[in-house]
């Protein structure tokens, strides 16, 4: 096999491309999001749960595979990439991270707030008096929550491509 082999290089793209896919699609997540706060309840709660569903198919699977392509590269690389090299550990803890807190904490709020949206578009909020409706402001602190465990994402993707790019320990 080696790193000049053509399986090697095969799974190097493929590795790359879901890189790129599911990476790519979690960049446009915020400025979807953005857009959607300026619109009314109804088309806020069509693009966001849109892209909600479509990052079911976009973001996590190929993510994921990203994960395990990256993995299989490294037999494949005939011992010239280990397991045991420190970029490659630090590779792992980063992309573990960011997966227990995308699948752990992320999605589901992400989820809950779907489901806020949709209550507040169909009409179906919680009445109160003289405030606006409970889901308005949980809708509010998940946002928030949404924000900042999007940017801790992002960051955390940031370090993988510089421990992808400087290998640090090689």
């Amino acid at each position: 096999m080696g790193t000049g082999s053509f399986a090697y290089h095969l799974v190097l793209l493929l590795h790359l491309l879901c890189v790129v896919v599911g990476f790519g699609a979690t960049f446009v997540a915020p400025l979807l999001a953005a857009k959607a706060r300026q619109r009314p309840s109804a088309e806020a709660y069509a693009i966001n749960h849109t892209f909600h569903e479509v990052s079911k198919v976009l973001a996590t699977p190929f993510i994921i595979a990203a994960g395990v392509f990256g993995a299989v590269l490294v037999p494949l690389s005939d011992e010239v990439w280990k397991f045991s090299q420190t970029w490659i550990s630090i590779a792992f803890v980063l992309f573990f991270a960011a997966l227990g807190i995308s699948l752990g904490l992320h999605l589901p709020n992400l989820k809950a707030m779907d489901g806020l949206q949709e209550k507040l578009a169909t009409g179906q909020a919680t009445p109160t008096e003289g405030g606006p409706p409970a889901e308005v402001l949980e809708l509010q602190a998940r946002g928030k929550r949404a924000q900042m465990l999007g940017g801790i994402l992002h960051l955390l993707f940031l370090l993988v491509m510089i421990d992808m790019i400087w290998k640090p320990g090689l």
